[in-house]
This record gives structure tokens, C-alpha cells and sequence, in this order.
């Protein structure tokens, strides 16, 4: 017999894996920006110096008569920013930081209660860095990337260690996928899909891109695999009963808003929101960010914790509040 479904669906973004010291938006633009192989190239400042959205400055670079110079510099920039991304997961192992461990416990106990149940569960994410497979372990059922293996196992001598480029992996062909993809959820897991690619993974056609920039739902299509994982979103968003918990996301990625906005209308999806910003101005920035489909968004939210990760699981271990009440409401309600 299959194993039942959670009806409880995590989706988490950039602001998620702040709570560990990530970066936003801004952060990675900085990054970005003071790369020596930028600062070489005087088209490549120019743009970033007139838009501060990197994702919109790599669009524009790959979508632009830009020569290869210009490409390779953005290229080697972002892998550098990820690298640098990542180093801040390799070291977060270590700690003996009380605050920085109550909130990695935190991050785990919101894993754990959503895989409860003997159920499988699906735990979505637009982020690309490897904090999840770095530093989440421990879990039954255990966390598993639809068709891509671990790098190392979690919290393990291997997962201290930077990753090498020979160890990128190469995503599979849609031939491959197409072959597997009907067992693939036959087994009790939380199966943690990686919406946009990850750091380390290669193209199915070899190259190191990875999904990033204002034209992402071309390059999904262009994917096998990330076109198979937004087929999986839409499928589990849309079934009946299914509610959302959202930490760290902006609502700034159309292709996704229109699913969530689709699934709240049409199918009944609750929506919850974890995030420091206070819910109005919440409200105000998801409509900014997009009119179409943001008050179609909040006409579905069900719940609201204004919090952060310190907040929800602060440095003296004590149960807060907001902790509480995320359980009460998302977990149990």
C-alpha cells in the first residue's frame, strides 16, 4: 500500500536560511558587485550600478548582445557568491554558539513535526544553497532530493568541507526521469525539492548554470528536472485539504505566486506566514511586488507569526509564544 500524503506543505526562501546568516537579495547583489572579475568588466558595473536585483542583472546579461567576457564575469561572480554562501553552512557545523544552536534545533523541530505521522511530505524551497543537506539530519523519515543524491551526509566530517567542482553532479536527462518519476514518491520520505536548482548541480546538458534571473519559467522548461519538481508544486498545491506554511519568502517569483494564488482560490489551499515583517506592511510589499496575484494570495492566509528564527527559539531555550502558537495553528489546528 503507498504511503498517505501530509496534507502540512513547507515552502521556504532566502529569509529562511538568514535565520543562519544567508543572504538576501542585497546581500548577494554586494557580493556580486565586489567580485574583482566584475569590478574588470565596465559594462557589467554599469549595470549593477542601475539595478540592484542580481537576478535581474543575470537576465540581462544572458538575454543581452554581451560579449563572453562579459557572461564568463557574472558567471564566476555568482559562483563565488555561492561559495561564500556556502562557507557560512560549513562552519555553522562547529558552533558552540547557544543562539545559533537553538535555532538550527528550532529549524529541525519544524522539520520533524511536519514529516510526523509515518506520512510522505514535501518540503519545497526556491533557495540554492546546501544549508538543508549541510545541517538537517536526524529526522524520520529521512529528507530525500527527488533524483539527486546527498553531497555527504549531514553534520558529518564530509559536510564541514567545501565542495569541489568535480563534485558537482549533473541533473538527470528527461528520458531518465521520465523512467523513474512514477516511484519515486511510493516511499514514506520528506522529499525536499530544491524549486530553482541548486549550488552544485549541473545543467542535464553539462553546463554549470543554474536557475536564477527574471526569465525563470523558460529556463524551468529548459530543465527536465526543474520542470518535473514545478509539475510536483503544482500537483501538491492543488489537492484538496492542503495547507502551506511560507517562511522566508518575498512573493517576488510570478511563476510560483501563481500557483499559490491559483491553489487558494480554486482548490482551497490555507495559507500560512512566518516572517519578521509586520503582517501590513506584509501585505503592502506582496502587492507591490505583484498586484495580480498578491491579494489573491493574502485573501487565502489563515495564519500570521511575526517572528524570526531568534524570536521563535531564543538563546535561553525557553518556549515562546509564537512557537506555540505556530504549532497550534499549523501543526495541530
Amino acid at each position: 500500500m503507498a504511503p498517505g500524503i501530509s496534507n502540512n506543505i513547507l515552502l521556504t526562501g532566502a529569509g529562511f536560511t538568514k535565520n543562519f546568516g544567508g543572504f538576501l537579495a542585497t546581500e548577494m547583489w554586494e557580493k556580486i558587485f565586489n567580485c574583482s572579475e566584475v569590478q574588470k568588466s565596465p559594462d557589467l558595473v554599469d549595470i549593477l550600478r542601475n539595478d540592484f536585483d542580481y537576478e535581474s542583472v543575470y537576465h540581462k546579461i544572458f538575454a543581452g548582445d554581451y560579449s563572453n567576457d562579459v557572461k564568463d564575469a557574472i558567471n564566476s561572480a555568482m559562483l563565488q557568491a555561492y561559495r561564500k554562501l556556502d562557507k557560512i553552512g560549513q562552519d555553522y557545523i562547529s558552533t558552540t554558539d547557544e543562539s545559533k544552536l537553538n535555532i538550527l534545533n528550532g529549524a529541525k523541530k519544524i522539520i520533524d513535526l511536519l514529516s510526523q505521522n509515518n506520512q510522505k511530505t514535501f518540503f519545497f524551497t526556491l533557495n540554492q544553497d546546501l544549508f538543508i543537506e549541510r545541517l538537517i539530519s536526524g529526522i524520520t523519515p529521512p529528507i530525500i532530493t527527488p533524483m539527486m543524491e546527498r553531497f555527504f551526509p549531514p553534520n558529518s566530517n564530509e559536510s564541514k568541507q567545501p565542495l569541489d567542482n568535480n563534485n558537482f553532479k549533473i541533473v538527470p536527462t528527461k528520458a531518465k526521469i521520465d523512467s523513474n518519476k512514477e516511484k519515486i514518491f511510493n516511499i514514506t520520505n520528506t522529499y525536499y525539492i530544491k524549486l530553482h536548482g541548486s549550488f552544485g548541480w549541473k545543467s542535464s546538458d553539462g553546463s554549470s548554470k543554474m536557475v536564477i534571473g527574471r526569465n525563470k519559467i523558460t529556463q524551468i522548461a529548459n530543465e527536465p528536472l526543474l520542470l518535473w519538481y514545478f509539475d510536483v508544486f503544482k500537483e501538491e498545491l492543488f489537492r484538496a485539504r492542503r495547507k502551506l506554511l511560507v517562511i522566508g519568502y518575498g512573493f517576488r517569483d510570478i511563476h510560483i505566486n501563481e500557483i499559490i494564488a491559483k491553489a487558494i482560490k480554486s482548490h482551497g489551499l490555507k495559507l500560512y506566514i512566518v516572517s519578521p515583517t509586520a503582517p501590513n506592511t506584509f501585505k503592502e510589499r506582496l502587492i507591490k511586488a505583484d498586484s495580480d496575484n498578491g491579494q489573491k494570495i493574502f485573501q487565502g492566509l489563515t495564519g500570521y507569526i511575526s517572528a524570526n528564527f531568534h524570536e521563535l527559539f531564543p538563546s535561553n531555550s525557553n518556549e515562546t509564544d509564537e512557537w506555540r502558537e505556530l504549532k497550534e495553528i499549523f501543526f495541530t489546528g
